[in-house]
């Protein structure tokens, strides 16, 4: 190109770093003596300092075919600055006077004197925040992924000695500098605390209490919205113990990877003290929307509020400086070194991308000029040793952006000092995008799904009989396995290599693990009292609202007839199973009590309402029927109102298999469905009638589905079973259901809250599948069906809406509204992940469903009906009824118990109650058999607040714990 017209006009260039584009700007000459002096020009992106000290804005210069020494003269409003260069050179940076170009752009008049020669021309300077950029040091925890979880653990907790070695020898470094270490996550703190020399033990406390090392309060990077209500609390357990041994508190909470996070973790987080989160996602995701907007997120129950933010993308770290290096040696424990430290630290740093992302913060109009980035070369790597020194050379060097080392805290602290009243409030549901991951591992999921709901009745057995504290390790063990379970890591990052099939196993194991601990502290609490000569059961109840259910017995506990009478000698309602089992109908069990029933030999009570056919299943309540082609439900009509409940072109407990998925390789194919279907009656009442439809279907060997309605139920219960093919080739299964209720809303149950589609999801949020607690509820003004899943926790809305995966690189094919429907699919299977997940899977399955069709929206009902499908009755073969009265009776329906458990101390009885209301609840109490000598209100961690008084209030969704002695 060419800076000299045949016009005598001079071109002023302003090179665009950000975009590789160059701006020609043509300027009349003011000429000087003879000739035109053409020269180049480009306003930097960042600030040097003056000699005055203050930071002035670099302009580099360049006078094309000169090489003398010139001066440069700037006006700007009523100043006027000369500088003069020795000679002409293009690394020349002439700073404008201070304040130029800050808030807004300017123009600034810029004469050029080149040895006789003269230009002057007006140039525009782009505004130019002063940019304030936050380091958060780390070394991204990935529980495998990179190896073995003990492998991973010990190169993390030498991180911490390596961190406090590094801030020692950086405080004295200029503020900003001095190095801080950020242990991420508290999973890795606790181990390290259990495991460290009181030497160790003592330098890590006193590094805490200096600020030399951060810690933030979640257990580890977590699926939040694939816990239970339990499983939440206990995510913050560690923090509460990290506490007290370092007497420092803990605030905030930090999540590194994956996007999007649970909305009751605002309202548990609270309860422990924590009230700022920051997130670092992976790059490729939605996560732009989000990215440097702080809010604060406002909680489900409307007043509690938790700061927000999410910063640049993690990975940063090894985009700049890692990969020169290779995973190899940076994710290695090695006693050869400990730490990456060079002889040139401003190598592979942060220019010129600081440069390129505030540019384009800036021209996306953000009223911040505040950014956070995270310092991590590798996930589960060691530390950069260089990073102080470079942030020390690079703040002696540039004025703005300024660098500072600093943990979560800091961070925040500064948004929130300087931008409190501008820093907008937000509430709803950050609904999670790498949950679909969990259908890579389809049976320990639906085991780790059973086995929370079993570890919450083994506390609540455990207090209702009265037991001490010594089950209280296991119970913690197996609360733990809960929480590496629901950790964002499941394999390797090659998912095809000899680790990942380790790491996987380690993986499967925390669900099975969980499972087998949750019924073992069940048989230890039970085991003084079990006696399997007697032909008499105890049916407990742990929830705490007297109810009626079916109560299994296997073909050995009956052995003693296929009668039941309850403790007041009437017959209750019984039936002899195909299987050998004996099931009978359990009724006006009281809340967390219990009733004795006896198994007798004679004929079982028969009723006569309940009738069965090949193609449909009736009773007083409702009428089903079943597809003979496809074997999926057509019908269900209420006989009560007369109304048609399903759509009958799709249908109910549809399969659907579709190969393939969206992943910038490979796309979804149509889906198929069942041939050959089949179907008999396998019960036949007179308690329960049943229709067996079994089928082929691709994917699986083949595919049974049950189809069970109970004497008197307007629920219907589903069994699917399937043997799972093993395959690489891109797959889901889905189980569709369609209901005919017209403009109905949907309401999801998920941890501490309950959320509507779109109305009650952030900007921003995955609408494309969604994770629930224990139900799903669509509810038109008079008509409505509440719907639960056992094993699966994913769902798809309106369509097969899942078969996608990276966002970051076809952001066009994600939801950006949930369609209004009555049509929902359960997708318990998939694999669409070519890392960190299982790559194929095959095994028997089971995936359990369960419906309750009813008029308009009723929260209690639907609650009380999806906590029941998912902590059925603990039946216990014994000479007595265990539990005559409960602990706690509550006075209010919308109150339900979430857990009652021994304290931390073994001193008292921890009572937690949930809240399903959206409005504020009282919490009325009667004690039946005792009345506790003191009641305290106490946070989540067992803080005491203050002695408990009847009738207080508790918020929306939200929670009350006491502190119970007796």
């Amino acid at each position: 190109m060419s800076f000299l017209s045949k016009y005598k006009q001079v071109y002023f260039v302003a090179l665009n770093i950000v975009f590789g584009i160059c701006y020609c700007r043509p300027a009349l000459a003011q000429k000087q003596g003879t000739g035109v002096v053409p020269f180049l020009y480009k306003v930097q992106p960042f600030y040097l300092y003056r000699n005055d000290g203050k930071p002035g804005r670099a302009l580099k210069i360049f006078v094309k075919d000169y090489n003398g020494p010139i001066a440069v003269r700037v006006a700007w409003n009523s100043i006027t600055e000369t500088t003069r260069f020795n000679q002409n050179d293009t690394l020349n940076n002439l700073l404008l006077p201070a304040g130029l170009g800050v808030d807004s752009s300017t123009r600034a008049s810029i004469t050029v004197i080149a040895g006789e020669k003269e230009l002057s021309a007006i140039i525009p300077v782009p505004a130019k925040k002063q940019w304030t950029i936050y380091i958060y040091p780390h070394s991204h925890l990935d529980i495998g992924y990179t190896g073995l979880p003990a492998d991973v653990l010990k190169l993390q907790m030498r991180n911490i000695d390596v961190g406090i070695d590094i801030a020692e020898k950086t405080q004295n470094y200029p503020e900003g500098s001095r190095f801080v270490w950020n242990t991420e996550a508290t999973w890795v703190v606790k181990h390290y605390l259990q495991q460290a020399s009181l030497k160790q033990k003592k330098k890590f406390i006193e590094a805490v209490r200096k600020g030399w090392v951060e810690i933030d309060g979640g257990h580890s990077n977590s699926n939040t919205s694939t816990q239970s209500d339990e499983e939440l609390i206990h995510f913050f357990n560690n923090a509460s113990f990290i506490q007290k041994e370092t007497g420092v508190p803990l605030h905030t909470m930090v999540q590194m990877d994956l996007p999007g996070v649970a909305w009751g973790l605002v309202t548990v987080a609270a309860q422990f003290g924590i009230s700022r989160f920051i997130s670092f996602p992976n790059y490729f995701d939605l996560r732009r929307h989000w990215e440097n907007k702080p809010f604060y997120w406002l909680g489900p129950d409307g007043k509690t509020k938790m700061l927000f933010l999410q910063g640049c993308p993690y990975g940063i770290g090894y985009t700049i400086k890692g990969n020169k290096y290779g995973l190899a040696k940076l994710q290695r424990f090695s006693t050869d070194y400990d730490r990456v430290s060079t002889s040139n630290p401003l190598e592979n740093f942060l220019d010129p991308f600081l440069f390129e992302e505030t540019t384009k913060l800036e021209k996306n109009g953000s009223p911040y000029d505040l950014y956070a980035i995270t310092w991590s070369m590798a996930d589960n790597c060691v530390i950069d040793a260089d990073l102080p020194e470079a942030v020390k050379e690079w703040n002696n060097k540039y004025a703005y952006p300024k660098l500072v080392i600093s943990g979560a805290t800091g961070i925040l602290d500064a948004y929130e000092k300087k931008y409190a009243a501008v820093i907008p409030t937000y509430s709803g549901d950050f609904t999670e995008f790498w949950t679909n991951g969990l259908g890579s591992d389809a049976k320990s999921v639906g085991v780790g799904r059973e086995a929370k709901e079993e570890l919450v009745q083994a506390e609540i057995l455990s207090s209702m009989l009265q037991k001490d504290n010594s089950q209280s390790g296991k119970t913690d063990s197996a609360w733990e396995d809960q929480l590496l379970s629901a950790e964002h890591t499941w394999g390797a990052q090659n998912s095809n290599s000899l680790l990942a099939k380790e790491v996987e196993t380690i993986k499967s194991g925390y669900f099975i693990n969980s499972k087998n601990k949750s019924q073992a502290i069940i048989a230890e609490a039970i085991a003084s009292y079990k006696d399997t000569t007697v032909s008499t059961f105890s049916v407990v109840n742990t929830l705490s609202w007297e109810r009626n259910g079916i109560v299994t017995l296997t073909k050995s506990q009956s052995r003693f007839g296929d009668g039941v009478v309850d403790e007041n000698n009437n017959p209750v309602l019984s039936q002899r199973l195909s299987n050998g089992a004996l099931i009978f109908k359990a009724e006006h069990i009281p809340a967390l009590g219990s009733k004795l029933y006896k198994v007798v030999a004679q004929k079982p009570n028969a009723s006569t309402d309940l009738n069965v056919t090949d193609t449909t299943l009736t009773d007083a309540e409702i009428a089903i029927k079943v597809s003979p082609q496809t074997g999926n439900i057509t019908s269900i009509k209420s006989y009560r109102n007369g109304y048609e409940y399903v759509d009958s072109s799709t249908g109910l407990n549809s399969y659907l298999y579709v190969t393939g998925v969206y992943n910038g390789k490979d796309h979804p194919r149509n889906p198929t469905t069942t041939s050959d279907v089949s179907i008999r009656i396998k019960e036949n009442g007179p308690l329960l009638v049943s229709l067996l439809v079994s089928s082929k279907a691709q994917g699986v060997n083949y595919l049974s589905r049950e189809i069970k309605l109970y004497q008197g139920s307007s629920s219907v219960e589903l069994i699917n079973i399937f043997d799972k093919i093993s395959t690489r080739q891109k797959e889901g299964i889905h189980f569709g259901f369609g209901f005919s209720l017209p403009n109905a809303k949907g309401r999801i149950d998920m941890p501490w809250s309950i959320v509507s589609p779109n109305a009650d999801q952030l900007e921003g949020a995955n609408k494309n599948w969604l994770a629930f607690q224990r139900w799903v509820d669509f509810s038109n003004m008079k008509y409505g069906v509440t719907w639960s899943a056992l094993e699966a926790p994913l769902i798809e809305w309106g369509g097969l809406t899942g078969n996608i995966l990276d966002g970051g690189r076809q952001p066009w094919l994600w939801q950006k509204e949930i369609p209004q429907s009555s049509l929902i699919y359960s997708w318990p299977v998939n694999n669409h992940w070519d890392t960190n997940f299982p790559l194929e899977q095959g095994a028997i399955m089971k995936q359990q469903y369960s419906l309750n069709i009813h008029d308009s929206y009723d929260v209690v009902a639907a609650n009380r009906f999806g906590m029941e499908t998912q902590r059925p009755f603990i039946i216990v073969q014994t000479s007595s009824n265990l539990i005559n009265n409960p602990i706690v009776s509550i006075d209010n329906e919308r109150l339900v118990v979430s857990t009652i458990k021994k304290t931390g101390d073994n001193k008292a009885v921890l009572l937690r109650l949930r809240s399903i209301s959206d409005k504020p609840e009282l919490v009325k109490l009667s004690w039946p058999p005792r009345k506790p000598r003191e009641v305290f209100e106490c946070k989540a961690d067992e803080r005491v607040i203050e002695p408990f008084k009847n009738n207080i209030e508790i918020q929306p969704y939200g929670m009350t714990n006491l502190r119970l002695v007796f």
